[in-house]
């Protein structure tokens, strides 16, 4: 797992050295022997850092009408967003380009308002949350808690464009002066902005300042990269404050335009966004244990990779991994997506149903040929039918089928779920023939985990029934 932070400040130093000759630096004046060059190299010793970010974002997201079929924008909508993040990290271990590898970290703030279109959401990081490790996984930077599991919303709080795990890396490797100017490593610059790669970019950095208490630089270029699969321009403009005396980077701001293509997952959008962060060693920590846990040794446990998905207007929730989306949610209807390297695998549609009376339960011999009759000339023969009862109690009804949609070979799996109250739930799955490996298992996960919450209109209907206080 990368570096040990013990021999951090030699490996900086061979690293500046070894890198001195194709490092390129270039000198703002003619003369080099007026001022001594500065190699600015952080302090090994300093693994925990009180960190406070505050961001946010105006712009336009683009929605196309149907992303599986095509990613020409059909909808455009303004989008305003304003977060606080709040924490305390311990780095764990580096990597090779000088970024950190492994972390750990507690929360003690974690909030967004977002306003798109006429709606407006509010999300808060939970209480069982709040303790989380940071992984850098291949090209992803992965957070995960080791006592819960993030919700999505969760982790769309969490994800945010600019990394404190990155920004000792953007000092230059070499010796510099005031007025010398660099180019940060293409793998840096995707680490700090949470790219999956930077396939160009002409950012510069520029030391603007260099005194025996700080050096400031500032940044400004663009880059051309893909984020989940899918490209994105961004045009940044950025200060970072190192402190000589605590040798650590304690401040950076950037102001960043970018231009993200809509892919599977995720829509387009063109948004501009301002993101401030403090970031100050401390010597010991508030929240986090006092002794180390040490890297995490191996892959990512497994399990700590499922993420609750919640619908509230249709009054579920259930846990799948990542790769699962929710992409539409609406009263009485929510549509999940499997989306892999912005390719769409399996899509499952929940819709709400009506009580049944009391003492009646749908038969599993009346479902499947309710499953039949549904697919019509689509279905091609029935795989598997099954009643079971789930992890939450729910009773289980499962009905597997195989068939072509425009001659292309098709997998549904259609579910129905009902509790001793007779609540129900209908949920549809659908994927390709040749996506069945990918796919395989996603619906066992789907079912066992499928519970009922509380939805939007049972919310409204508990507080309409209290009691209303007497008027004076």
């Amino acid at each position: 797992m990368g570096r040990n932070p013990k021999n951090r400040r030699e490996w900086f130093i061979g690293t500046a050295a070894l890198a001195a000759a194709g490092c390129a630096v270039t000198r703002a004046g003619a003369d080099d022997t007026t001022d001594a060059a500065v190699l600015l190299v952080p302090d090994p010793s300093r693994t925990l850092f009180r960190v406070r970010m505050e961001m946010d974002v105006e712009g336009n997201v683009n929605i196309p009408a149907n992303a599986l079929v095509s990613k020409e924008k059909s909808i455009q909508t303004p989008l305003k967003a304003s977060s606080v993040l709040d924490w305390e990290e311990r780095v764990l271990g580096y990597a090779d380009d000088r970024t950190v590898e492994a972390a750990e970290r507690f929360y003690f703030e974690g909030s967004s308002v977002t306003s798109a279109g006429k709606s407006k959401q509010s999300t808060a990081l939970g209480k069982d949350s709040r303790h989380v490790f940071v992984r850098r996984n291949d090209s992803r930077w992965v957070l995960y808690s080791p006592e819960t599991y993030l919700s999505g919303k969760e982790l769309e709080l969490l994800d945010v464009p600019a990394s404190s795990l990155a920004i000792d890396a953007l000092l230059p490797l070499m010796a510099v002066r005031q007025g010398d100017k660099y180019s940060p490593d293409k793998s840096v610059l995707a680490k700090l902005l949470a790219l999956a790669s930077v396939d160009d970019s002409d950012v510069t950095g520029e030391i603007h300042e260099l005194t025996d208490e700080r050096a400031k630089i500032h940044f400004k270029g663009k880059i051309q990269g893909s984020a989940l699969g899918v490209p994105t321009v961004i045009d940044v403009v950025g200060k970072m404050v190192f402190d000589r005396g605590s040798m650590a980077c304690e401040w950076l701001a950037l102001a960043i335009r970018e231009q993200r293509e809509i892919g599977k997952s995720e829509p387009g959008f063109d948004v501009a966004a301002t993101i401030k962060m403090i970031r100050k060693p401390v010597d010991s920590p508030i929240r986090l244990s006092s002794i180390p846990v040490g890297a995490p040794a191996g892959p990512i446990p497994a399990d700590r990779l499922y993420c609750e998905l919640q619908s509230t207007p249709v009054g579920f929730a259930t846990l799948m991994d990542r790769r699962w989306k929710i992409m539409a949610d609406a009263p009485g209807a929510t549509m999940l997506r499997m989306i892999e390297n912005d390719r769409g695998i399996a899509q499952c549609d929940v819709r709400r149903a009506g009580k049944l009376p009391a003492g009646k339960q749908l038969s599993m011999t009346a479902f499947v040929a309710d499953v039949r009759q549904s697919l019509g000339k689509q279905f091609g023969r029935m795989l598997e039918s099954r009643e079971d009862v789930n992890d939450a109690g729910l009773r289980m009804i499962r009905a597997t089928a195989q068939g072509a949609v425009e001659g292309v070979p098709v997998q549904w799996v259609f579910f129905h779920f009902t509790d001793e109250s007779g609540r129900r739930l209908f949920a549809t799955m659908i994927v390709a023939g040749a996506d069945l490996d990918t796919f395989a298992g996603s619906e066992i996960q789907f079912a066992s985990s499928m519970r009922f919450v509380k939805s939007d209109d049972e919310r409204m209907t508990e507080v309409a029934s209290l009691p209303k206080k007497a008027s004076k």
